[in-house]
């Protein structure tokens, strides 16, 4: 049966929908072909991208920021294809954080500094493409950090709406600017620019909370 082998390659597509290639370990058989596109187009989260299979390699469009998360739904899906159990990795369900800043560094730094702790991150600078994600990720995310001052929607109305999808989402909010108000959300607050270990005491702090209370 194929299983995905750990290399990819990225090879075109614009920068907002660049394609991908992921080697399988074999060329799958046609009534695996079926099963695994019914599969992945059942999880939802592929509408609107293209995804296929041709000999042995899955080919598909996805944006920078989505890609760990789509490749974990891609072996979910493979796994399923097989008949086998999800694989152990989504199975141990790493705290999974959706990072939303329109600053294109602060973003994926604050990216890097969590996936270094072993958490699963999704990072985008839009608001709507975040409220897209979170409908399409049936399992949802443990935690918000959101950027306060955006265009299109202030942090703090994102995080409501956000919430109002996955009650139980944690929040923590970001600025670098003095914003009036952010006491009264009752969110965790960090100021940028941030040193690594203050964003990540306050990222596992939120976590902790939503631990204890579950």
């Amino acid at each position: 049966m194929p299983t995905r082998i750990g290399a990819h390659e990225r090879i075109g597509g614009s920068d907002q929908l660049p394609t991908w290639r992921l080697p399988l370990s074999e060329s799958p058989t046609p009534e695996w072909h079926r099963r695994f596109l019914e599969i992945v187009h059942a999880d939802g989260l592929f509408s609107g991208r293209r995804i296929a299979v041709e000999g042995a390699t899955i080919i598909f469009e996805v944006e920078r920021p989505s890609f760990a998360l789509v490749c974990e739904h891609i072996d979910q899906s493979i796994a399923k294809a097989n008949g086998e159990p999800a694989p152990a990795a989504l199975a141990e369900a790493s705290p999974s954080i959706l990072i939303v800043d329109d600053d294109p560094e602060i973003g994926p730094l604050a990216a890097d500094i969590l996936e270094s702790q072993g958490d699963a991150v999704v990072q985008t600078t839009d608001s709507l493409e975040a409220m897209r994600l979170v409908r399409q990720r049936p399992e949802g995310f443990d935690l918000l950090l959101v950027d306060l001052v955006m265009p299109l929607m202030d942090g703090r109305e994102l995080a409501r709406r956000i919430q109002g999808l996955r009650p139980g989402i944690k929040v923590v909010l970001m600025s670098g600017y003095e914003v009036a108000g952010i006491k009264e959300t009752g969110w965790p607050f960090v100021k940028k620019p941030f040193a690594v270990e203050t964003l990540r005491r306050a990222v596992a702090a939120a976590l902790a909370r939503m631990e204890r209370r579950s």
